[in-house]
């Protein structure tokens, strides 16, 4: 999972076929098993990793000096928008979309629920949770620094043309955040 948007569902299909062996047997139901405490741990593991790949591109694409401030943030809109891009071929479905199991038990004439249910784990909307604030957060930074460097004399530093791009770019991004993150 370290590198997420290079993951490839044969990667993880060996453990959802564990997953799915312990789901279907009865292990869940007989044993005190904190299944949501263990989701919330992968999910915020694939928050952690998105993170992480979203700080090396960002040193990767800053690193290349260069006048044009705006440059890396619109090699970033591309970084996200084709990672996730491919995050969403490679998983068009969240994983774990499981049905949840009851059991039904019959104790002095009263029926109780016992449930286990696999939350949806949707790798695409986690990824795009995590990067896309993060970028806009850096534009936000940047945004200053961009305005006075297209206004210095005769030929800026940051053509007009790349402040257009980016805000359009950013909308892109936003809307993306949009359509993948539901909460």
């Amino acid at each position: 999972m370290d590198a997420l948007p290079s993951l490839k569902p044969a990667d993880i299909q060996a453990f959802l076929a564990i997953l799915e062996h312990v789901r279907d047997s009865s292990l869940l139901t007989r044993f005190d098993i904190d299944v949501e405490a263990r989701m919330q741990d992968v999910q915020d593991r694939i928050r952690q990793v998105s993170a992480d790949w979203f700080e090396v591109v960002t040193q990767e694409k800053q690193a290349a000096p260069g006048v044009n401030r705006a440059l890396p943030l619109l090699l970033m809109t591309d970084e996200i928008e084709k990672s996730a891009k491919l995050l969403d071929k490679r998983f068009p479905e969240p994983l774990l979309g499981w049905v949840s199991m009851r059991l039904l038990v019959s104790l002095s004439e009263q029926l109780i629920h016992l449930s286990s249910e696999f939350r949806k784990l949707d790798i695409v909307s986690l990824f795009v949770e995590v990067v896309i604030p993060r970028f806009i957060g850096d534009i936000q930074q940047s945004q200053k620094r961009l305005f006075e460097s297209s206004m210095n004399g005769p030929t800026p530093d940051v053509p007009i043309q790349d402040i257009f791009a980016l805000y359009r770019r950013t909308r892109m991004v936003m809307e993306m955040y949009r359509a993948f993150v539901t909460e």
